[in-house]
């Protein structure tokens, strides 16, 4: 079966916490990283794609922290992918990227499809659905 990564793991946890906070109230990584027995350094990297992609919102300061950029029901799990993995293709050949068994490769109809229905099926899902 496929496998997510690690990063990507981390980053549904990360999304699925902040979706239980109140609006306008943000979390310290840190505090979340302690609590959860997870890599802050590992988690900071993936805070700051999630960041990049305005999945989230950091505040400075002393009640600092992470909170989501808008509600959960407006956020899709493909845009978390997107943000974290960048395509969500599961073989390089669907990437656009170069496939050295593209002349007797009989299994990319069937990748592609699975692509295809992966991608649609995260982009129906909200980051609320997930969080049911």
């Amino acid at each position: 079966m496929l496998k997510i990564s690690k990063e990507l793991d981390l980053a549904l946890l990360l999304m699925v916490e902040l979706t239980g906070l109140k609006p306008g109230e943000s979390m310290s990584l840190s505090g979340f990283a302690t609590a959860k027995h997870l890599p802050y350094r590992f988690l900071s990297k993936v805070a700051a794609k999630l960041k990049k992609a305005r999945l989230i919102v950091s505040k400075e300061g002393r009640d600092g922290g992470y909170g989501l950029s808008r509600k959960a029901k407006k956020i899709k799990a493909g845009q978390i992918f997107k943000a974290v993995e960048g395509k969500t293709a599961p073989v390089a050949c669907l990437q656009g990227q170069k496939c050295l068994a593209q002349k007797f490769c009989k299994q990319r109809q069937l990748l592609s499809k699975l692509s295809r229905v992966m991608e649609k099926q995260l982009n129906q899902t909200s980051l609320e659905e997930l969080c049911r």
